[in-house]
């Protein structure tokens, strides 16, 4: 059944991925994306990534996450997603080095 107007070309199917916006958060030891508590390597991360169609990242950087996982994102992204240009760097955690392993 068709409304006035709708054709079969005005249908779209539902396994077609629409741009998202995502969240990556980069720790000190690992990476996982949106609400998900899976820990992520920088392989991991970026097949992951491959799996979607990105149009907005936000970066959510713990304070204790060195330079080196954040390189890795950043090329993880770029390996992925080479499109996106839209990335937002948020940072998150404390200045306490305590809570930091390898600070």
């Amino acid at each position: 059944m068709y409304f006035k107007g709708m054709t079969n070309a005005n249908i779209r199917p539902a396994y077609r991925s629409t741009p998202q916006a995502v969240t990556i958060f980069v720790t000190e030891n690992g990476y996982s994306i949106n609400t998900s508590d899976e820990a992520l390597n920088s392989a991991e991360l970026e097949s992951k990534l491959k799996q979607l169609k990105l149009s907005l990242v936000t970066l959510n950087v713990d304070y204790c996450a060195g330079s080196v996982m954040v390189v890795g994102v950043y090329v993880a992204l770029a390996n992925a997603n080479p499109s996106v240009k839209d990335v937002h760097l948020k940072a998150s955690g404390g200045h306490e080095h305590s809570k930091c392993k390898n600070a």
